[in-house]
């Protein structure tokens, strides 16, 4: 595994890279699934309610680590509820673990676990923002992919990933292929490899499953807007009206 020249090797304790001289192959084809979810606030009642959309794309990874996405499903649920913390349980609940090989969560697995959360053991989290002081030093690290692993507890690995010189460096807990850096980066990096600005370097999986969650309640948005304005309205007529929209098909 190379360090970078140009960054003190102090601050960070393995930068891995991919070998030229190196096929990669896994021992057998994996699925995945990659879940996210969004929300809109609402009062009904006069209390703080939530309309709530969970997004799941689901896949399979070949052995040559090409893959292809096989399915979509969006689950949503109006609630008078913390709003961030029910979409948490939410995500978290949409998916037993033995249903996938590996789940991709746009979250940070080690909050939610400080949380209580029963974090799924296939589970790789990624984070999109964090310390822009620790950003700007990792920017320094030179030629991508690689992957900076900034803590290994034998269990799930932490750390930081850039894929494209022009891409984003994201943050990374993986409670799988924690025995193998290079297998981690060369998944990630198949997955990250779609030529859209917005997902390159990113994962495309994840990068569907927030368009999928933001097309669903914006549909809604406009509706959603006009009904919180009506302090009076109540629960069950609005679940009602979000359930015959549903039925009737016209917005899922």
């Amino acid at each position: 595994m190379n360090m970078s020249s140009n960054i003190d090797s102090g601050d960070f304790s393995t930068i891995v890279r991919l070998r030229s001289d190196k096929n990669y192959f896994l021992n057998r084809e994996l699925t995945f699934a990659a879940i996210d979810g969004s929300f809109s606030d609402v009062i009904l009642e006069g209390e703080k309610g939530a309309y709530i959309v969970i997004g799941i794309i689901k896949g399979k990874i070949f052995k040559d680590f090409k893959f292809t996405i096989d399915g979509i499903s969006v689950k949503d649920e109006l609630c008078i509820c913390e709003a961030e913390k029910r979409m948490r349980e939410l995500e978290y609940s949409s998916l037993k673990e033995n249903e996938v090989d590996l789940i991709f969560f746009d979250r940070k697995l080690s909050f939610d676990k400080s949380l209580g959360i029963l974090v799924p053991k296939n589970s790789i989290g990624i984070v999109k923002d964090f310390d822009i002081v620790k950003r700007e030093r990792l920017n320094k690290v030179e030629n991508p992919p690689w992957l900076v692993i900034e803590e290994d507890n034998g269990d799930t690995i932490s750390g930081y990933f850039k894929l494209f010189p022009s891409s984003w460096v994201f943050y990374i807990e993986s409670q799988v292929l924690v025995n193998d850096y290079e297998e981690l980066l060369y998944l990630i990096y198949n997955l990250g490899m779609e030529p859209i600005p917005e997902a390159l370097g990113y994962n495309y999986p994840l990068f569907l499953a927030d368009k999928l969650v933001k097309y669903y309640r914006n549909k809604l948005s406009k509706f959603i807007n006009t009904a919180s304005l009506q302090s009076n309205i109540r629960y069950r007529e609005f679940r009602s009206w979000i359930e015959r929209l549903r039925n009737d098909g016209k917005y899922f």
